[in-house]
Order: structure tokens, then sequence, then C-alpha cells
């Protein structure tokens, strides 16, 4: 993906910033010009757009962190298109890598269409790179044609102050995780992700704060988690973990998509667990005794969560929240809730702690659910 604008030299004095910034924009996704475009009757094609970025580059850099902490929803680069038409290129991250897809698209007002698509996979520095070189450049822009001090550059330079230290940029990660400003949130959800962060760490971080979008279980979460250590060992310690980890370690390459991992990892893992074929896994507790752990409990529910897996000096641990019934259903979805904590226990990169949760595209949760 790589965002191009030959800026317009006829720019004049304006108390509207829009006018600093109007050039031939151009979006390549995977090699394709997505701002080629038909006007009116479609008879003749334009290779560029003649628009003003600037409401494109704000719209970047006040979102950045939502960009970059929501794992489950598409962000649209045309939600910030200030009523010029762009194409309607939409990335989504995943937490190792995006996924950055543009469909053909139309406008009736004004009549203008956008025949070409483009698709590619792209790791999460690519495209720090090329929205980050584009904020960098309409900047740039700005300065050179002395436009007034625009919010725009303030936000982007707090953004590039938040990179430089780590403990800040994974805070704001997290708080676009909840789809929230970092630079202006609730003092709760600010303590929230403060309280979190003294118990994961990375993308298990992210991923444990982004399934708890819903305030309201917030609190019970973090104390379940905190009351886990108080448990049996017994009850969670699974001592098979960390030999199939080292049996399946190739399959495990985090350069994989997730699904992909996951599904390379669960064949493996029934292979170093010596499970025919046609072999079903029919219980948590069957499931847990070929893991070693005859002495497997469930620990009570909690809302938001599914399980816990905690890694360590004292071996593999899964805390897994008991099924609210005891229906064929409910005992489904708690076998299937274990076995994703087994793939993320050996499938994914290895973590203190990490949550098995309601997210779905989340790179952890997605390679444990194929996994499963």
């Amino acid at each position: 993906m790589i965002f191009s604008v030959d800026w317009d030299p006829a720019t004049e004095k304006t108390t509207d910033i829009d006018m600093y910034a109007t050039g031939d924009l151009r979006i390549d996704v995977d090699g394709v010009n997505v701002c080629a475009h038909r006007e009116g009757d479609g008879r003749k094609r334009f290779e560029s757009l003649f628009v003003s970025v600037y409401p494109l580059a704000e719209g970047i850099a006040m979102d950045w962190w939502r960009l970059f902490g929501n794992r489950d929803e598409w962000y649209q680069l045309k939600s910030n298109r200030g009523g010029y038409a762009i194409p309607d290129v939409r990335l989504r991250f995943d937490g190792a890598g995006f996924d950055v897809e543009c469909g053909p698209y139309r406008y009736d007002n004004p009549g203008l269409f956008f025949p070409e698509g483009g698709g590619e996979h792209l790791l999460r520095e690519d495209v720090e790179r090329a929205l980050g070189d584009f904020l960098g450049s309409v900047a740039d822009r700005l300065d050179s044609a002395g436009a007034p001090k625009p919010d725009f550059r303030v936000r982007w330079n707090a953004v590039r102050a938040s990179f430089r230290n780590p403990e800040e940029a994974a805070f704001c990660e997290a708080a676009g995780a909840l789809g929230l400003d970092p630079y202006d949130m609730p003092d709760d959800a600010a303590a929230f992700i403060e309280a979190s962060a003294e118990l994961f760490d990375g993308e298990p971080l992210t991923e444990f704060v982004g399934g708890l979008r819903d305030s309201s279980t917030r609190s019970e979460a973090l104390e379940w988690v905190r009351e886990s250590a108080r448990r049996p060992e017994r009850h969670s310690r699974l001592p098979a973990l960390a030999d199939i980890r080292e049996a399946i370690d190739g399959a495990a390459s985090p350069t994989r998509r997730p699904w992909a991992r996951g599904y390379r990892c669960a064949r493996a893992a029934r292979r170093a667990l010596g499970m025919a074929s046609y072999e079903g896994v029919r219980s948590v507790s069957r499931l847990a005794e070929r893991l070693g752990a005859p002495g497997f409990a469930a620990a009570p529910p909690v809302a938001g969560l599914a399980a816990l897996v905690k890694s360590g000096g004292e071996g593999a641990h899964i805390h897994l929240g008991r099924a609210d019934d005891r229906s064929r259903a409910a005992r489904a979805g708690n076998l299937f809730a274990f076995a994703r904590a087994v793939g993320d226990a050996v499938a994914n990169p290895p973590a203190e702690r990490s949550v098995v949760n309601g997210l779905h595209n989340a790179s952890r949760q997605a390679c444990g659910r194929a996994f499963a």
C-alpha cells in the first residue's frame, strides 16, 4: 500500500486549511491504482484524484490508535473523506498483520466510479510506514505552504511521541481496543488499562482489554484473573503442553497467518499425542487426562472470558471458566474453549498470561479457534 500526492503548486493564503493540502492523490493496493476512476458518462478514465487530503490525514491521525488497537472491525479510509470522493480502502489489524482491501465503488453525487479493486496482507511495520510517510508528507506540505497550525500536526506529533515510549504505546493501543482516545479518556477506563498492564503484556494485553469493551464486566474479569493464581495447581497445570509446544515448534512459525498456524499446529499436536486421525475428543476431562492432568477442574465462570492461559517456570496452566449449565451445547462450548486455550498455549508466541475470549480476528484468538 502506497500513498502519493502530486501537490498543487497554486496554493494561495486562505483560512480554509483544506486548500493548503490539495493535489493529485494516488493510492496503490498490491500494485493496483485504486484511485483510477471514471466520471460522468464514464468515457474518460483519470489516474488520480484532485482532492484535499487534509481531512484524510487528520482522520488517520485522530484514529491511529483505534486503527492499531481494534481487532474485529474494518477501518474505512473514506470515513475521513471530508466530502471528497475517494476509493473504499479498508484495513483490519489482527495484531500481527493487516488485511487491506478495496473493491469497486460508485458515488452518485458527484457521479464518479472507481472500477479497480485490490487486496493484500501486510505486516504492521509496512502499514505504519505507509501511513506515517503519508501523514509526514502532509505535515511537511502544510509547513512549506505556511498554513495555520492545525490540530492535525499537534495530534500527529503526540502519536509520534507515544511511539518512542513502549509502555505509553501499549497503553494507547489498549485504549484503541476499547474504541477510546488515549489522550482524552475517562479515568476509570485508564485505570482499567493500567491494572490490566500489571497482568498482561504486548498482544495479550490488547486482546484482553479488547474483549472487555463492555465496562460492566471489567472489574470482575480482572479479579477472576488475579484469583486464578490461588487455585490448586492440580486443577490447572497441564504437564504435556510444554512437550507438545516443543514437538510442534516448526508448525508454530509466527510468519504464518493465524488460522493457518492453528490448523497446522492442531495436526502436529495430534501426532505428538499419538491420536489416530479418526479419534475424537469427547470431553474436557478426557482431553485434560491426555495432557497429563487427571485432576483438572474448571473455575467459576466470568463474563467476558472463557479461559486464562498462564506459562512460566512452574509449567503451563489453563484456567477454564465452567459452563453455566450442563446442557449438551454448553458442554460442547466448554470443550471448544478448552481446546482453544490449548491452542493458545502451544501454537501462539509464548506469553506469561493470555486469554480466550469473544474476539474472532485477533491473531491469538483466530489461531486458537482454528486449532480447536
